[in-house]
């Protein structure tokens, strides 16, 4: 069964469930439809989508299992039930969680690899499922930062690496991180104006790191009607990736789908753009920014945000042929 057919599947399941809840009035909050494996559909007590996992003989701890707004997890009889909480968030929910289910079939886990897998992908997503305003379009920022990190995986981390593990080094969607390869972390800002100054969320995004070199990438980007729109440089990638393997295509789809990118808002992804420049430097001690600082008792939920000038780093820049060499 490849990877379409098993879509199809998981699809029929939720209509089987969808179907037994119109067609019994007493339908039962727990009933189920069999998805794959150890994982089972089922509805909540408002008939919002879920998920059942059996983990009997499995050492699977509760604390495993991450918290958010937008869902719930009940223990119960060996099984683990997860649901959503309310309507706004079922189609995310949905189509989440076929990806997830497609890329444990694709890679053929079962048992605790399995869940854990599950797990890991399901926690990527977390910050959706904490959202007021869902689903909601990437704003114009969001969009220029994904298209800039797409053109790294195909335009730098491509001319190294084969796609898989260019494809796996992306942890944009998860970590604090753009890119995590085995010896460099990589961070992508991309911007398509003409400022040379960066934004940075926190005082450990674009500082040395002790066991990895760290590198910075600054793409400068155009408006350009001859250039590629954010869909169509995703649609470039995938079909490359779907050449090579269903596994990379769907990792790559699940990647996106963590990022927010989601088929409704595709149409409002119009805007087209060409790179103008990659630009690349080395994070070391002596780059400019702000070190560790300790956080007094009693203060909390701290939030630094900063600006970098790179027209002041020029002596921290390398070249494409410097970066690819030491990544």
């Amino acid at each position: 069964m490849n990877s379409i057919e098993f879509q199809k599947k998981l699809d029929n399941a939720w209509i089987e469930i969808l179907n037994k809840r119109k067609k019994d009035e007493k339908f039962l909050e727990g009933a189920a439809v069999k998805a794959h494996d150890n994982y089972w559909f089922t509805l909540n007590k408002n008939y919002l989508p879920g998920i059942i996992i059996n983990i009997e003989k499995l050492n699977i701890k509760n604390n495993k299992f991450p918290k958010a707004k937008g869902w719930s997890f009940n223990f119960h009889n060996k099984k683990i039930t997860m649901s959503v909480n309310e309507d706004k968030y079922k189609e995310f929910f949905v189509k989440l969680i076929n990806l997830i289910l497609i890329k444990v079939y694709l890679e053929k886990l079962n048992g605790e690899k399995s869940i854990n897998c599950f797990l890991k992908n399901l926690i990527f997503a977390k910050d959706f499922f904490e959202e007021e305003n869902v689903p909601r379009k990437l704003t114009a920022e969001e969009q220029i930062g994904l298209f800039g990190e797409i053109q790294i995986l195909k335009e730098i981390l491509g001319k190294k690496f084969n796609l898989e593990t260019s494809l796996s080094s992306w942890t944009g969607p998860s970590k604090k991180h753009d890119f995590t390869l085995p010896n460099t972390l990589l961070e992508i800002k991309t911007t398509s104006t003409d400022t040379k100054k960066i934004n940075t969320s926190s005082t450990n995004q674009i500082a040395p790191v002790y066991d990895k070199k760290l590198k910075l990438i600054f793409v400068q980007i155009k408006k350009n009607i001859n250039g590629l729109s954010l869909n169509e440089a995703i649609d470039d990638y995938s079909k490359i990736l779907k050449e090579e393997s269903e596994l990379l295509f769907n990792d790559f789809i699940l990647k996106l789908t963590q990022c927010r990118y989601l088929d409704i808002h595709k149409s409002e992804y119009k805007q087209k753009y060409k790179i103008d420049k990659f630009n690349f430097f080395n994070i070391n001690e002596n780059f400019p920014y702000i070190k560790e600082y300790v956080v007094p008792d009693g203060l909390s939920d701290l939030s630094i945000t900063y600006k970098i000038d790179l027209e002041k780093c020029e002596d921290f820049r390398i070249n494409e042929e410097e970066l690819i060499n030491n990544l």
